[in-house]
């Protein structure tokens, strides 16, 4: 078995100039193909960013949206008038959430409103009927009232 080496021939110097010269031109022709992907790449970026409007942030409309609700949901004081032996005042009554209690702003007696009779109820003790007194409602005022009524006052 003989091995036959391959036959290898040597360039002239004028034929390897020519070579190296045509892969110093590939390699320079690449190198700039990578240069004008990358700056066109750069061009459609910044016209990309230039042509989308600015996004505008939802944060404060949320937050609009949330207070919006709790104004609705939430039961707001009202200033209330009421009277019993001719002697009148108005306070400001808050009629609470489920498991709050409903306060009455100026007093440390506990409220307990029954507005389709027109009457205010100011209790000691709320478990000892005894220890209320009854109050006639002579006018409602809104939420607004109210808070004058609280500066004011």
């Amino acid at each position: 078995m003989a091995i036959n080496p391959k036959k290898q021939t040597l360039l002239n110097k004028s034929d390897f100039q020519k070579q190296q010269a045509n892969k110093n031109k590939k390699r320079r022709l690449s190198a700039q193909q990578i240069r004008r992907q990358q700056e066109i790449a750069q061009q459609h970026g910044h016209q990309g960013a230039q042509t989308e409007p600015p996004k505008k942030s939802l944060t404060p409309l949320i937050i609009i949206g949330v207070i919006a609700l709790i104004a609705i949901l939430f039961p707001k004081p009202q200033l209330i008038t009421y009277q019993k032996l001719n002697m009148v005042t108005q306070s400001v009554y808050w009629p609470g959430l489920p498991g709050i209690k409903p306060i009455l702003f100026d007093s440390i007696l506990q409220p307990i409103k029954a507005s389709e009779r027109s009457t205010l109820y100011l209790c000691q003790d709320v478990s000892k009927p005894s220890t209320c007194q009854k109050y006639a409602i002579l006018e409602n005022h809104g939420f607004i009232a109210a808070l004058k009524h609280l500066i004011i006052n």
